[in-house]
């Protein structure tokens, strides 16, 4: 997969839009070798003074660790926008200064720039809404075979019961470009989480019956044409306050 989203995850620093739909763009920026910390320097100051937190412009930067976008930074904006809301985006005035400093004192330090997709959350596929924040996700990005049949998103709906009984917390998410989902999940408490024994496969057995795991993970199998996983850590110094 060439693009990675998550995703995802985007979404953590907004509250949920009930009733509408909850969505987000991204980017990722490539560092040039040896200029990370001129960049942390400069992104963090450009977003300190024209990407304050509540205005359109605001942004959520992460780390990410995984996946094609390996070592980059990723950044999310209209984090929370329902697509009637963009429609009233192309009317937001360009802030000219700020692209201005963004191109004078960030770009030096990147090599290239990827990214401009949309994710939207899919709540009926989810057990966590967007307003549960967590600084440390995993995203599980799927490519799809287009279009999955019906048995394909009868599984996926099954899927919060068992996070649920699981005590893990998930977000789901389609983007707009090619046929993918993306698992989010959050760790509230840490990477630390990872440590514990997996309980999704007895979890998801006890709602649906022994055997049930195994056979709707074959039939998810079946439409997955790729799965890449990314380890995303927020930059709490970097992004909008």
């Amino acid at each position: 997969m060439k693009k990675l989203f998550i995703l995802s995850i985007f979404c953590l620093l907004t509250t949920m839009i009930f009733g509408q739909a909850n969505t987000a763009n991204f980017q990722y920026y490539k560092v040039k070798p040896g200029h990370r910390g001129a960049f942390n320097e400069a992104l963090k100051n450009h977003t300190a003074k024209y990407r304050k937190a509540g205005t359109p412009y605001a942004w959520a930067i992460f780390n990410l660790v995984g996946g094609s976008h390996h070592g980059e930074v990723m950044s999310l904006y209209n984090i929370g926008t329902s697509w009637a809301k963009r429609d009233e985006l192309g009317a937001t005035p360009t802030n000219t200064e700020a692209a201005d400093d963004f191109y004078l004192k960030v770009s030096p330090h990147i090599e290239s720039v990827t990214g401009g997709e949309i994710i939207s959350y899919q709540a009926d596929y989810s057990n966590s809404n967007p307003s549960e924040r967590s600084a440390k996700i995993r995203s599980s990005i799927l490519t799809l075979k287009y279009a999955p049949a019906t048995e394909f998103w009868d599984v996926i709906k099954r899927l919060p019961k068992a996070w649920d009984k699981a005590g893990i917390k998930i977000a789901t998410y389609q983007t707009s470009g090619a046929a993918r989902l993306i698992f989010s999940r959050r760790f509230p408490n840490g990477w630390k989480e990872m440590d514990e024994p997996s309980k999704l496969k007895a979890s998801y057995e006890e709602i649906y019956g022994k055997g049930s795991y195994d056979r709707d993970i074959a039939i998810m199998r079946n439409y997955i044409v790729e799965n890449e996983s990314v380890y995303m850590t927020l930059q709490p110094d970097l992004s909008s306050k």
